[in-house]
């Protein structure tokens, strides 16, 4: 069995001024460097240790995975896996998430047609694809296919390495739509929280979701680091 940690990047200064980031690169602001590096001591705090760390080539994330790794005090080396990317959102990268939302949904935070229930997440990316009129912006089967097949490629070569647990640092809603296409239990969510783990194992071919969005690492850290 192989354990997988699936990490959200920290915070950037475009979750704060609420822009679509997509696959538009950008860095840690101050305090998602502190989450992230807080992650690390929950981490090792909790005796985890991991085979193989594996980013998203995009800069947060990798970012996030070298705090995680100072926090935890740890040397590896960092992987970087284009599939692990966020969702590409086209011709909406980098606008104001009210501006697109008011674009394409009708409404002033296309979030809240999520978490209030009126709209499953899975149909913001197909709105989203079908209102680019470039056809950059990928839909929800495109996300979750190049997440699986990415994840799939890093169970390989754990497997062939005799690796059991791997570090996996990612982003909000495309991890969190490949987690509830494998049956996780996160209703109404739009993301998932800055510096969070969400557990997976394969096994046998499948994956298997054991829990979702645990903040108690990085919060344990935040407490061992800055209650002081």
């Amino acid at each position: 069995m192989i354990n997988l940690y699936l990490v959200r990047h920290g915070e950037t200064a475009g979750n704060v001024r609420q822009l679509i980031q997509g696959v538009t690169n950008s860095r840690l602001d101050a305090h998602g460097r502190k989450q992230a590096f807080a992650l690390g001591l929950g981490l090792k705090a909790s005796g985890l240790k991991f085979d193989r760390v594996v980013s998203s080539d995009l800069i947060r994330a990798q970012e996030t995975a070298q705090q995680i790794l100072l926090g935890m005090d740890e040397k590896q080396p960092i992987e970087t896996n284009g599939g692990l990317r966020e969702e590409n959102d086209g011709i909406f990268e980098g606008r104001e998430l009210k501006d697109v939302s008011e674009e394409v949904f009708g409404v002033p935070d296309y979030h809240q047609l999520v978490t209030s229930g009126k709209v499953p997440l899975e149909a913001i990316p197909d709105r989203l694809h079908a209102a680019d009129v470039t056809d950059q912006a990928e839909n929800t089967q495109q996300i979750v296919s190049r997440y699986d097949l990415a994840l799939r490629r890093i169970v390989a070569a754990a497997e062939a390495a005799h690796e059991t647990s791997i570090l996996v640092v990612s982003h909000g809603t495309a991890s969190l739509l490949w987690l509830l296409a494998h049956g996780a239990d996160l209703p109404n969510r739009t993301e998932l929280t800055n510096a969070s783990v969400s557990k997976v194992t394969y096994q046998n071919g499948r994956f298997k979701v054991d829990w979702v969005d645990n903040t108690t690492f990085r919060d344990q850290g935040l407490q061992e680091a800055w209650s002081q």
